[in-house]
């Protein structure tokens, strides 16, 4: 099967949180990531849509994303806007 993404993915198993608008944090293990999105597994999945924040604690990242693609046990996301330093934000 020919790869359709236009970035290159890096796996990675690293804590992230899912942020949604109403103020939900949802915990899960960051599995892979790009330059254009990353791939989420949920400890507690849920059906998501829209736009979203996904937090990268331990690299102090958050990106706005959104759902690319869902399955039973992980979920592909886009990336909306370009990451940005979660410290910056908390200034």
């Amino acid at each position: 099967m020919r790869e359709k993404r236009a970035f290159g993915r890096r796996p990675t198993f690293k804590p992230a949180i899912l942020v949604l608008d109403d103020g939900r944090r949802l915990p899960g293990t960051l599995l892979d990531q790009s330059e254009g999105g990353a791939k989420i597994k949920l400890s507690a999945p849920e059906s998501l849509s829209g736009e979203f924040f996904l937090e990268i604690p331990e690299d102090d990242l958050i990106v706005r994303c959104r759902v690319a693609h869902a399955s039973a046990d992980a979920m592909g996301l886009q990336y909306v806007k370009p990451p940005r330093r979660i410290s910056w934000l908390k200034k």
